[in-house]
């Protein structure tokens, strides 16, 4: 008995992956582990496909139950938030009616197995998205002791169903955007003075039916009108407007990409840096598109002004405006005393 729930409390090494074989390590907490599970199912029609799950243990058994539940977004960053009570009502998106997959799968040591499911949506199913999660939790056998295991992995599905769908986003800002390090959330800025503005953001809400995935582009142009920045991927990140949430996107001006080591591996990761932008006012020009297969494409334009005014610009123009006030000021004394002198001489002659 004991070695059988130290074998369930492996499952927290359990890899799970799509049908393409991309490994995903367990340990990834909530719902922020890849990859995302994406179909385009017409009504009538079912699309199979399989989960990948191994036990990277290569003594110990594992056991583990899928459980389908639906999620919402949390915050303005679009991050999924399950939903676990029991006697929550079924979301209107929910795929849990339309999926077919096993509860339960055994995985011997270092077992590695496809588990096939089935997306079956049934004729007349309206136009839209529907999404649930796959959520992968341990098996306990008869009488055991409970098992905490911290960050139980789970997989999302997305499915779209092509057709008239209610596709409706609303863009409620748009600018240059600050955002702390290592934070979620930050502010909308119109006056940089101490540095060069490194991202845009635009927020979205979503009132349609339909999770909508943004593209377009960003082009900054000076106080001339001469285009000086084009951002030509506006949503690099891929990321989602899901049904009846208001999300940020986020996009840098000026990308670069680093190798950071994390133990023995090595991987790439993007940040934002300064662009490079002369001291000045700039005005920035979005033109996004959203919209799915059977749908018209619909279209979000807008257009922010900002400012770049960097302390030692500031200094270098009040400097300026303080040596031109001077040169007037002893231009207009000299006039004085020129005009001045020519009275006097007049009134001698009287």
């Amino acid at each position: 008995m004991k070695k059988y729930i130290r074998a369930i409390a492996v499952l927290a090494v359990v890899g799970i992956t799509a049908f393409a074989n991309i490994q995903v390590n367990a340990q990834s907490t909530g719902l922020a582990i890849n990859p995302r599970l994406d179909f385009s199912i017409r009504p009538g029609e079912s699309q199979s496909a399989s989960f990948y799950l191994s036990n990277l243990n290569k003594e110990l058994p594992a056991k583990v139950q899928l459980n389908v539940t639906d999620f919402k977004a949390s915050g303005e960053t679009g991050i999924p938030s399950l939903i676990t009570r029991e006697d929550a009502p079924q979301t209107p998106w929910s795929l849990k009616p339309f999926l077919d997959a096993p509860k339960i799968v055994e995985l011997e040591p270092g077992e590695s197995k496809y588990v096939p499911f089935t997306i079956k949506i049934p004729q007349g199913q309206g136009a839209g998205s529907y999404y649930s999660a796959v959520k992968y939790d341990p098996v306990l056998g008869d009488g055991s002791e409970a098992v905490v295991i911290s960050g139980a992995p789970t997989q999302l599905l997305f499915v779209t169903v092509p057709g008239k769908a209610t596709e409706l986003m609303n863009l409620e800002k748009f600018g240059t955007y600050e955002l702390p390090d290592k934070q979620q959330v930050g502010k909308y800025k119109s006056l940089f003075v101490s540095s060069q503005p490194q991202r845009f953001a635009y927020t979205l809400k979503n009132a349609g039916n339909v999770a909508e995935s943004p593209v377009g582009s960003i082009v900054i142009k000076n106080i001339f009108g001469k285009t000086v920045k084009t951002i030509e991927d506006a949503n690099p990140g891929k990321n989602l407007a899901l049904i009846d949430q208001t999300r940020r996107f986020d996009v840098c001006i000026t990308s670069e990409t680093k190798e950071v080591k994390d133990g023995e591996k090595k991987e790439k990761v993007t940040s934002c840096k300064a662009p490079g932008l002369f001291p000045g006012v700039y005005k920035a020009q979005l033109s996004i598109f959203y919209g799915i297969n059977g749908s018209s494409t619909q279209e979000i334009n807008a257009t922010s002004t900002f400012w770049y005014l960097p302390w030692w610009f500031i200094g270098v123009i009040v400097a300026v405006l303080a040596v031109l006030a001077f040169v007037i000021f002893k231009v207009r004394q000299n006039l004085i005393g020129v005009t001045s002198h020519r009275r006097d001489r007049k009134n001698k002659r009287k």
